[in-house]
């Protein structure tokens, strides 16, 4: 793979937010690491998927991607161009090229502006349109390209369901002609039927616009329909990077396997039941004070001595998969590589 078949390389990312005393005693007295050390590359036309617990860093990871929070320390270049290192103006340009569809459909909408003005905002940030016809034309457009009437663009958040105002917020996105998408739990508001719909118009998309995404998401099912490679956090960490097929038909970490365990199965005949960790022990541990060695270790079934006090090297097992786990590090395993 070459380097210009990669369009986002995040390398050895952290956002670490500082805690303090309190109103009065601004002290610092700990720190959450909510993301720890991910490295990850995103190829052109690529949907890669990011899943995890609530609380493992997910949706923190895709706003330092963007820059929406500071990274604490690490790299995030996107074609290229290393977005941690850009001051203000050259930040701002280069939002062209990266652009955020949230989890809540409503509130990510200014609930007193009309549709027309929301989904134009980036065009007259960036100053994309020369004289207010062509713009209400560019908005209309937008408009149509997600499946909405344009008659609707007088129209304020309101009057619209919940997939029609993702609809809006896809639009939105896509004012400014961006190569990467971060879609930040962007179907886990919606009803099931109308899940099935966004996710249709994000491929579809994707295929005529030649669309990137990082989709960050927690329902497993969804994330195999879309995604082409998937990422797998604990606590802030990566634990397992492989393609879908992959990833779902031979999960290595522990943490894997109990995750795809969990997926709701149609057939209750148990000889269909994957042989895989029935659950999960405990619960996660708190990110203030995360466990030494493996993140994972008071949990996992296969813990060892080692597990306690070393962390684990991401090894590649081959056909572009690696795991952080102490079960795959001895030689024959393969190297520790960068994921």
């Amino acid at each position: 793979m070459s380097q210009s078949d990669v369009l986002l390389q995040v390398t050895d990312l952290k956002v670490h937010f500082p805690l303090h005393g309190g109103l009065f005693n601004r002290r610092p007295t700990g720190t959450v690491k909510a993301v720890d050390g991910v490295s990850f590359h995103i190829k052109r036309g690529e949907t890669l998927g990011l899943v995890g617990e609530s609380g493992c860093g997910k949706s923190t990871t895709g706003l330092a991607v963007l820059r929406l929070v500071e990274p604490t320390s690490g790299r995030v270049l996107l074609n290229g161009q290393d977005v941690t290192a850009m001051d203000r103006g050259t930040l701002r340009r280069a939002r062209r090229q990266m652009q955020m569809v949230y989890q809540d459909p409503f509130g990510a909408l200014n609930p007193r502006m009309r549709v027309l003005d929301i989904i134009g905002e980036p065009l007259v940030v960036h100053k994309l349109t020369r004289n207010k016809a062509e713009y209400r034309e560019r908005v209309h457009e937008l408009l149509q390209l997600v499946g909405l009437n344009p008659n609707m663009a007088d129209r304020y958040p309101h009057e619209f369901s919940g997939g029609q105002r993702q609809r809006i917020g896809i639009a939105r996105a896509l004012a400014a002609s961006p190569e990467l998408i971060v879609c930040d739990e962007s179907v886990s508001a919606l009803d099931v039927s109308i899940q099935a719909q966004v996710i249709n118009l994000l491929e579809d998309l994707q295929e005529r616009l030649n669309l990137t995404y990082l989709f960050i998401a927690h329902d497993l099912a969804v994330v195999r329909h879309i995604c082409d490679r998937i990422v797998v956090m604990y606590l802030g960490r990566i634990v397992e990077v492989a393609t879908r097929d992959e990833l779902y038909e031979n999960p290595k970490h522990p943490y894997t396997q109990a995750l795809l365990s969990a997926i709701p199965v149609p057939d209750p005949d148990p000889a269909v039941q994957r042989a895989l960790d029935p659950s999960l022990q405990g619960e996660v541990p708190s990110p203030l004070d995360p466990p030494s060695g493996c993140p994972f270790h008071p949990r996992c079934r296969f813990a060892r001595p080692e597990c306690a006090t070393v962390a684990p090297a991401t090894v590649d097992i081959g056909g572009g998969h690696a795991v952080a786990c102490h079960l795959y590090e001895p030689a024959t395993a393969g190297a520790a590589v960068a994921v």
